[in-house]
């Protein structure tokens, strides 16, 4: 496949599994950032990257590599949370709880999620 070829089959998985808008998804690259509080980015949450993760393989009929550990990632998408609910008005141990009860068990989502950001390196 080319690499035009790739990105179109990435932008329908976008469309119909992530439900984005076509319109949207049109105007991605290969170099489109994709996780959520980054300027510009589609604004993918850890639950948007393990469905796309389980689409890639799906699609392309590959096997993830499960070896790399996400767990700065994770971190870096919890503090951003916690980051978002302070700088709402929640105190910072209000912000702590509520991020934890949203990402639920981390430890269960990085063992599902394991290596999600290889998008880019596809």
């Amino acid at each position: 496949m080319t690499q035009k070829e790739i990105l179109d089959e990435l932008k329908a998985i976008i469309v119909e599994r992530l439900k984005f808008d076509p319109r949207r998804a049109a105007e991605m690259t290969l170099d489109t950032t994709l996780p959520k509080g980054i300027e510009g980015s589609l604004g993918l949450d850890s639950l948007d990257f393990i469905e796309l993760s389980v689409a890639m393989e799906e699609r392309f009929g590959i096997v993830i590599d499960e070896g790399q550990d996400l767990a700065d990632e994770f971190r870096f998408h919890f503090e951003s949370t916690v980051d978002e609910y302070i700088a709402a008005g929640m105190s910072p141990d209000e912000a702590r709880k509520k991020a934890t009860r949203q990402f639920g068990n981390i430890t269960g989502l990085r063992e599902k999620g394991r290596d999600m950001f290889t998008f880019a390196r596809f």
